[in-house]
Order: structure tokens, then C-alpha cells, then sequence
């Protein structure tokens, strides 16, 4: 009943194979004559999931250097970067085709669908196996004293498909034991002793792995030689599909914790209070860019203006790929183990006060440090920035003045909580709720860490841009820049404080007849000291080819720059109607209507790129890349209205035995959609090189977003004039919303006093509905305006459980 993958072309395709299948058992009970009650539980997986995905790739002529028939936003014209004059009739002699650009052609499919647009799609399974065990023991040592433990074991082994037909491997185990010991001072004092331990391995396996050595066959210098590193660089191209695999990664990651808890009843208050310890490793042996990365965007075949800028509609990005001829080049590697430590010491104390009958308080108050991670060997690398970043020096935990992570600690954590629930009316079954909490992001500590690890002097780095001085190639695009003494490409404000985010709330919920009940809330959120990430060593917007001689600070590359200074703010209105079950009928409504604004989208969801202008962070404020205005969730419940408590059929028949004690669940979820940015890519996103995929954005016309008969109006964004950023807003256009109606089917067959059967049927997205998900919003890419991926369709799994 699984639906195939949809065709963005409307080409039909074969339907690849499913299979959700999901086992498990659990026995327990208590050990004969004594106090011991024990649980084992075992799960497991034999999944095969579809995988499905959409590119745009060259066609036959374009893959043997003809660009006659080629069109983006307009004709192409390919110009010769030896003569400065085009191509006799758009094609690239065979003479001029770079031996390693054809033999890299090989990795790249053929079209397999119409039209020289989203002309590709790769449709496979996905296998997935997971299994799971888990024990647990209770024992009652005496009336105050209990202690209980448990152990945790799982593996899996997983494949993770890319776009051109790569599959990667994934396989891992671990197992976490934890005990306990409760200790009844009082009758209404309790402590909680908890200690855990946990161990996770896993490992990924790309699909090149200890395979051809591609770069030493087609002569390209620089990458890796070790054999799991083998494979071809990563291809990025502005009009076609990319060309990448996972790299090698082997993981060891552990933790230990001990917490502390006391439980105290005294009158009208209940006590909580306690203390948690846990230390952490992340041990990681991988290179994080081993094969390298080449840029390719029309830059080297456009025609240029007297003041070096590339001209419109002219250059090609396959056509710089086919002359073997990046835009730019990234590498890293050298750093393979990584032996990372932190900490986390936490205190809290809350009270929940009955004050009067109709009031109960809720107040507390958490602290945490949370130490920045450390390298066990000291293998991370920053920079020291001077005043306006007028220069920059690499510093190691080996220099005096620095901490071992390379931050300073942050030990303002406090984290106040807030809660009340009141009811006015003795007579009425009006209340009012609400509250305010403060939490920490400590996450951002370990993206940090793996950002300083594997730099210079630990590791080797480049990042180049192609020069009128120094013409990158694919075979010598992996070289170090002999004028720049500082290669590392990654720093972070040494004054750098956590995130965090303070949230709030206020509801009034009503009772009514009929098992009615009203709920209408406020809910907001506020973000402060979110992270942006920004590039302060770069040239000035529209520099020519010339542009590595123009940075700020001359001895260094471009690099990323991360502090603390962003902010958001979330405001919400919910409306909740539920009919709770009556006469075998249940109703759930629930709407929310928001709006979410940043400079830098790190909390309640992902998007956090870097600043377009380093200089003006202020034009970085917009809409969340999570924000959806409106979202309504709609679930409904049905009970079979037959057998003997229903309306119909009440006698002990075959048909009333048949019919009863079925349920019917549907639910329903309409959202608008995310908002998306208008970007530039390729021969027209400062060419001076900022090296920040994403960042570049389009130029608004002044015309209205929303205008026209397509997905938004094309005409509303167009490429910016040379010399500066263009000017649209972050996340001005609204992407497509989605509608989703999933539906279970279920019953229960008693089959004795101690034996019951469980069947249900459940499908998501049962209509099977098309709902987009993304569309090309880079205004110079072929596939501008056009849908590029979509939800999965319609799936369904049948679930049996016997209890006895």
C-alpha cells in the first residue's frame, strides 16, 4: 500500500521495495521467594525505506563541451579565458577539455528524465537494521531502602544514499547501565542516589573507501592519500546537481553522571531539590574534508566589464568544470583523532506551593557550568584578533594566557523557573496558567570544538579563489597560497558566553458541557546571544579576479568568525477545543498563529548562516527560517458503534462480535509554509570571493512578492549590480504549505482471561498528497522557481501485539 516516491517531472519510474518490519518482547515479573521484580524487553528492525532525490545534470552536448542549446535565465555564451572572446558557436574545443575534468565525468550521471531541467532523479531502498535489548531489576532491601539497575543494549546498521547513487554505510552499538538507591528518611522525605555509564561506537564507511584512488590516477595533488579517503573531490556546480559523499568517520563517545535528589513533603510545600555531575568524551578519528572541495560557478568563461566584474548571462559553470577551471577550492585534513572532554556540574532547588486551594505556585531556580570542550592532547587551533580585525595571530592551549578550550568559561548560568495555576471561581472551572523559564544552550560548545579542531598547525588547510595572478585548476587547486602565512579558516570571540533563550506563557482554559473544553494561550520566546557568523577578512563587494590581494588583513585567508551577539523573538497564539469521549466520539482542534524574527536562526531550528555583510549585521534581521504563521492540527477519534455499548446490533451475533470494539483515529495537519531567501550564486556572487555558500542575496525589483501565477513572482528578485551586496530581505518569500491526513484503523481480540491480541493498521499521509517541500530560489540557477523536492507520500505499517 506504500506509495512510489513522486515524479517532479511526471515520469513514471520504478517502485522501489518497503519493508517496515518491527518484533519485540518483554517478560517480567518477580523472582520466586524473594523481593526482586525484573524486566527483560527486546526490539528489532528489518527496514527498507525509499530513498528519493531530484538534480539537474548535464546534458550529452553539454557533457562533450557543446553549450549551443544551452539556456539560464536567458542563452548562454561561454567565453575562452585565453582570448577573452566567445566560443565559435558555444563549444569548447576537444582539444581544450581538461583530462581530469573527463575523467571525473564518469561520477556524473547521464539524464534519466525530459527536458534539461530537474532531468534526473535516483530512486533505491534503504535498508535499516536496529536491535535492542534492555533489562531492569527491583529490590526492596527493607521498608526505606530500594535500589534498582538496569543495562541498555543496542546496534544498527544503516545506508545513507546520495544524490548521484553513492551509498554510505553507517554501523554502531553501545550500552548504558545505570543504578539506583532510595533511601526513605521520613515518611515524607525521600533521597535519590542515580549513578549512569554509557558507551556508543559507531563508524562510517563511504562508498569510495579503499576503492580507486581518483586523485592519483587523474593527477590531481593535494588530497589525502589514505586509502579511506580514496574517492573523487566534491563538485559544486550553481546550475547542476553537487557532486558528494560522506567522509570516514570513526566515533568512541562515553559519559558518566551521579545525581543527587531530595525529596521533601512539609505542609503546603513540596521541596525538590539536587545536584548532578557528568563527565564526557568525545573521541572522533575522521578528516573532515579529505578528498576536497572545487567550486565551479561561470566565473572563468564570462566576459567582464572595464572595472573586472563578470557580465550577465554570460559564463557557464559546467563549462569552467569541463576546462578544469574552479572558482574556488577547500581542503582539510591531518587532524585524524580527536580526543575531546567536558563537563557539566548542575544544582537546582524548586518548590511547588499549594498557597491558597484555589492557587498552587511553582517556583525554582537551576544553575549549570558547563565547561567548554578540551582536546586530551591539545590539538585545537583559534585566532587571536586585533582591534577591527586589523590582524590575527593562531594561538594553541599551548600559549600562555589561553584556557584549554580556547573560551573562556562561562559561570553565569542561572536559570530561574516560574510557574502558576489558578482558579478565580469556586463555582466556575475557570483557570488561568502560566509561566516563564530561562534555559542554556550548551550544544553549541561541541560544534565549536570540532570547528578548532583540525586547523593549523595540527592539521593542513587551504581555501584559494582563482586570480587573474594564480589560475586555479582542478589538478593544482589543492595548493597552499605561498603569501598567506595564516591558512586556518574557523575562529570564535575568545569572550564567547552560551546562548540562551527565555520563554513565557499565559492560558486560560474553560470547562462546558458536554465534555467540552476551550483553551486559548500566549506563548513567546526570546533569544539572546545567539550565534553569528560572519567573515571579516574578505575583499570589498565586487572586487575583480584580483581579490586575494585585497583582503583586510594580507597574510591571512578568508575565514568564519563566530560570537555571541544575535537575537530572536517568537510570539504565539494558540487555540486548543477538545470534546473529550462521549458516545464513542472524541475531537481535538488545535491552531496556533505565530511569527518568529532573527538576525541568526540557532534556536527552534536550524538556518544559521553566515552574515551577508560583516559590516551591516542589522540587514540580517528577518524571518526565522522555522517560522509558520499558521498551523491547525485537527485529530479525531471514532469507537465502533456496535456490540453490546453501541447504538447498533446489541445482541451476541457473529456480525455484532465482528463489528464491536473497533476505533477509528484520523488526524489532520495544515501548515503554511517556511520562508525561503532570494540568493545569487555563481559568476555573479562577489566574485571577490567571501566563500560563504548561501550568503549572497538577490536584489529586490520593488515588484511584489506574492504577485503572479507561479509559486512567487519571479520578477520580484533579479542579480545585484556590481561593486555591492544585493538588497533583498532574509527569508522574504513563503514556501509552499503542506497538508497531511494520516488515519489508524485498531482493536483489540480477547482471546481468554489472560490472552489479547492487538491489531492496528496506520497510514501516513493517507490520500497520498503531494506536498512540497523547497523550491530554487537562486535567481541565476536553472531551476529558479521551480519546485525541487517534495514529503513522502503515502506509507503504511500493520502492527500485531500479544499480551499474556
Amino acid at each position: 500500500f506504500d506509495a512510489r516516491p513522486y515524479s517532479l517531472t511526471g515520469q513514471d519510474f520504478e517502485k522501489p521495495g518497503y519493508s517496515q518490519n518491527r518484533f519485540g518482547g518483554t517478560i517480567g515479573g518477580q523472582i520466586p521467594k524473594t523481593r526482586t521484580q525484573y524486566t527483560v524487553n527486546y526490539s528489532g528492525g528489518l527496514n527498507r525505506n525509499a530513498y528519493s532525490a531530484f538534480g539537474t545534470v548535464p546534458t550529452p552536448l553539454e557533457r562533450v563541451g557543446d553549450f549551443s542549446q544551452s539556456v539560464s535565465r536567458g542563452p548562454v555564451t561561454v567565453f575562452d579565458p585565453l582570448t577573452n572572446q566567445p566560443f565559435p558557436e558555444n563549444r569548447l574545443p576537444e582539444s581544450r577539455l581538461d583530462p581530469a575534468a573527463v575523467g571525473l565525468l564518469q561520477y556524473i550521471p547521464l539524464p534519466n528524465q525530459p527536458g534539461a531541467v530537474q532531468n534526473y532523479q535516483f530512486v533505491t531502498t534503504i535498508p535499516r537494521i536496529t536491535h535492542a535489548l534492555s533489562t531492569r531489576i527491583n529490590q526492596s532491601l527493607t521498608q526505606k531502602h530500594r535500589v534498582s539497575g538496569g543495562f541498555n543494549w543496542t546496534t544498527r546498521d544503516n545506508e545513507a544514499a546520495q544524490l548521484f547513487g553513492f551509498v554510505d554505510r553507517s554501523t554502531g552499538h553501545g550500552y548504558t547501565i545505570d543504578g539506583g538507591w532510595s533511601w526513605t528518611l521520613r515518611p515524607r522525605m525521600v533521597n535519590d542516589l542515580r549513578l549512569r555509564f554509557n558507551r556508543d561506537r559507531s563508524e562510517t564507511v563511504p562508498f569510495f573507501a579503499s576503492k580507486d584512488d581518483t586523485a592519483r590516477r587523474l593527477g590531481i595533488d593535494g588530497p589525502s592519500t589514505k586509502p579511506e579517503n580514496f574517492g573523487p573531490p566534491n563538485l559544486n556546480f550553481t546550475n547542476f546537481g553537487d557532486l558528494t559523499d560522506a567522509s570516514s568517520v570513526r566515533r568512541l563517545n562515553g559519559s558518566w553522571s551521579i545525581t543527587e535528589g531530595l525529596n521533601v513533603v512539609r505542609g503546603k510545600h513540596t521541596l525538590q531539590l539536587g545536584a548532578e555531575m557528568r563527565r564526557v568524551r568525545l573521541d572522533t578519528n575522521t578528516d573532515q574534508n579529505a578528498r576536497g572541495t572545487f567550486a565551479f560557478t561561470g566565473l572563468v568563461t564570462s566576459a567582464f566589464d572595464a572595472g573586472g566584474q563578470p557580465l550577465p548571462n554570460t559564463g557557464y559553470d559546467f563549462a569552467d568544470f569541463l576546462l578544469g577551471a574552479p572558482q574556488s577550492s577547500s581542503i582539510r585534513f591531518g587532524t585524524t583523532d580527536t580526543l575531546f572532554r567536558t563537563g557539566v556540574y548542575s544544582v537546582f532547588v524548586q518548590d511547588e506551593w499549594r498557597a491558597r486551594s484555589n492557587l498552587t505556585l511553582n517556583l525554582g531556580l537551576r544553575y549549570d557550568y558547563y565547561e567548554p570542550y578540551k582536546e586530551k592532547d591539545g590539538r585545537l587551533a583559534n585566532l587571536a584578533v586585533a582591534p577591527n580585525f586589523t590582524g590575527v595571530m593562531v594561538v594553541t592551549p599551548a600559549n600562555e594566557g589561553y584556557p584549554e578550550g580556547l573560551i573562556n568559561p562561562d559561570r553565569n548560568n542561572f536559570a530561574p523557573r516560574l510557574g502558576f495555576a489558578y482558579r478565580p471561581f469556586k463555582k466556575n472551572r475557570l483557570q488561568v496558567r502560566g509561566g516563564y523559564s530561562l534555559f542554556y544552550d550548551n550544544t553549541v560548545y561541541g560544534t565549536i570544538a570540532n570547528r578548532l579542531a583540525g586547523q593549523p598547525p595540527f592539521a593542513q588547510t587551504a581555501q584559494l579563489q582563482t586570480s587573474s595572478t594564480r589560475r586555479l585548476t582542478i589538478q593544482n587547486g589543492f595548493g597552499n597560497d605561498p603569501t598567506k602565512q595564516v591558512t586556518n579558516t574557523f575562529a570564535v570571540a575568545q569572550d564567547y558566553v552560551l546562548p540562551y533563550a527565555q520563554t513565557w506563557n499565559f492560558a486560560l482554559q474553560e470547562e462546558f458541557g458536554g465534555g467540552m473544553v476551550l483553551e486559548a494561550s500566549y506563548v513567546g520566546t526570546k533569544g539572546t546571544r545567539l550565534d553569528v557568523l560572519r567573515l571579516p577578512n574578505r575583499a570589498a563587494p565586487g572586487s575583480p579576479l584580483t581579490a586575494e590581494q585585497r583582503r583586510q588583513i594580507g597574510n591571512a585567508v578568508g575565514f568564519t568568525y563566530d560570537s555571541s551577539e544575535g537575537n530572536s523573538i517568537f510570539h504565539a497564539l494558540q487555540v486548543r477545543v477538545i470534546r473529550r469521549m462521549r458516545r464513542g466520539v472524541s475531537t481535538n482542534v488545535f491552531y496556533t498563529w505565530s511569527k518568529s524574527i532573527d538576525n541568526a536562526s540557532n534556536i527552534g531550528g536550524s538556518g544559521n548562516v553566515v552574515a551577508q555583510d560583516d559590516r551591516n549585521l542589522a540587514a540580517e534581521r528577518g524571518l526565522s527560517v522555522f517560522d509558520r504563521r499558521h498551523q491547525l492540527t485537527w485529530t479525531g477519534m471514532v469507537n465502533s458503534p456496535f456490540g453490546e455499548r453501541g447504538l447498533f446490533l446489541r445482541d451476541k451475533s457473529l456480525a455484532a462480535r465482528m463489528l464491536q470494539s473497533w476505533n477509528l483515529m484520523m488526524t489532520t495537519t495544515a501548515t503554511s509554509g517556511r520562508p525561503l531567501t532570494a540568493r545569487v550564486l555563481g559568476n555573479v556572487s562577489d566574485a571577490g570571493g567571501t566563500g560563504a555558500s548561501g550568503s549572497s542575496r538577490a536584489d529586490a525589483t520593488g515588484l511584489p512578492v506574492k504577485a503572479g501565477d507561479g509559486l512567487f513572482n519571479l520578477a520580484a528578485f533579479t542579480t545585484p549590480p556590481a561593486g555591492r551586496f544585493g538588497n533583498a530581505g532574509r527569508n522574504t518569500i513563503q514556501g509552499p504549505g503542506a497538508i497531511t491526513v494520516n488515519l489508524s484503523l485498531g482493536r483489540s481480540f480477547t482471546l481468554s482471561e489472560r490472552k489479547r491480541l492487538e491489531v492496528r493498521a496506520a497510514a501516513d499521509n493517507v490520500f497520498n498528497h503531494v506536498n512540497y517541500t523547497s523550491i530554487g530560489t537562486v535567481v541565476n540557477a536553472l531551476n529558479y522557481g521551480l519546485y525541487t523536492d517534495t514529503a513522502q507520500m503515502r506509507t503504511m505499517n500493520v502492527t500485531m501485539r500479544l499480551r499474556f
